[in-house]
């Protein structure tokens, strides 16, 4: 077999000239880029070094499609983008309501052919009847339906789930400073899972009619490969044998498989390695995984900067995430 370099494309064929197989690469990333925002940077000079750094590191990887979450300033997000330069698209979700202003924004060279903005999600409280109700997501989810430059199209949804960290100042006051933590730890599971069921009903609804050819849900999920959030998210749950066709199609699957395990972590918290943010493909997708990486190397071992420092943070305290395809070409 012979292997040439054309262009986009990849061309797969025999020695003596018979048939050809085209196959089409592309790119996506992740990467929690840590307060984008320049009141989250203690001076001008630490804000610069962030921009210059992000970008460089964002250029170096050059992926079709970016996922940037924790952005904090929308005029950070454009100025990151334009500095980068080669994305002719950009999309970023509306900042919350209340809580912390924190938005996630797509970058993208593939063709924008349909977007919008998860708000809310389907969720239910225990209780002797039940309840049913729509919930805001803490952080909207962007996603985007995009142009494949085989012709097919793929469906990205940006996430942010909420982080570990108690949710203190959504338990009243009232409470002794120790309930408080113990009831702050409790909801913030309780809402990251949450969020992760009404994000996979939203993916179903989208798949069931056939929105896409092919779906990615990446961003940070703030928590393990195997934790309920995402397990939720990649439709790993046990089903009625009857629907059993239909949940292998609506499976997603991880690329992190491919990261050799010593790399296989995005974040370092308190000396202990965590892989917290995830590309999820659905099947047809998976198939044409080719690599994967973590920038795990760019990680410190304990952060001794912190954003609210006074001398400020200018990296990140998550490593990018990547995953590279082939998709044949239909041209």
């Amino acid at each position: 077999m012979v292997k040439l370099k054309h262009e986009d494309a990849l061309i797969h064929g025999p020695a003596d000239g018979g048939f050809v197989t085209v196959r089409i690469p592309f790119k996506l990333l992740t990467f929690n880029v840590h307060n984008l925002g320049r009141a989250d940077n203690s001076d001008s000079r630490t804000y610069k070094a962030k921009i210059e750094y992000l970008a460089d590191v964002l250029g170096r990887l050059d992926t079709d499609v970016a996922v940037i979450d924790e952005v904090r300033e929308p005029e950070s997000f454009d100025e990151l983008a334009d500095r980068l330069g080669a994305y002719a698209h950009r999309f970023l979700g509306d900042a919350p309501p209340a809580n912390r202003k924190i938005q996630i924004g797509i970058l993208s060279k593939l063709p924008i052919l349909e977007q919008g903005q998860w708000r809310e999600f389907p969720a239910a409280l225990p209780g002797p009847e039940g309840e049913a109700m729509r919930l805001g997501f803490r952080r909207v989810m962007p996603w985007l339906r995009l142009e494949l430059p085989n012709g097919e199209t793929l469906m990205v949804v940006a996430v942010h789930l909420k982080s570990r960290r108690a949710a203190v100042e959504e338990v009243p006051e009232a409470e002794t400073p120790r309930r408080r933590r113990l009831l702050g730890r409790a909801l913030s599971n309780l809402i990251r899972i949450a969020e992760a069921a009404g994000l996979r009903c939203l993916l179903d609804e989208a798949m069931d009619r056939k929105a896409a050819d092919h779906y990615v849900v990446l961003g940070d999920f703030n928590d393990t490969p195997h934790s309920t959030a995402v397990s939720l998210v990649t439709g790993l749950e046990d089903e009625e044998g009857s629907e059993l066709v239909q949940s292998e199609e609506r499976r997603l699957f991880q690329t992190s498989w491919r990261v050799p395990l010593e790399r296989a972590f995005s974040y370092v918290g308190r000396g202990q390695r965590h892989l917290f943010d995830h590309i999820l493909v659905s099947q047809r997708l998976s198939l044409g995984l080719v690599a994967a990486g973590i920038e795990s190397q760019l990680l410190e071992a304990e952060r001794r900067l912190h954003s609210d420092h006074p001398e400020g943070y200018p990296r990140s305290d998550h490593a990018p995430v990547w995953a590279a395809f082939e998709l044949p070409s239909h041209t």
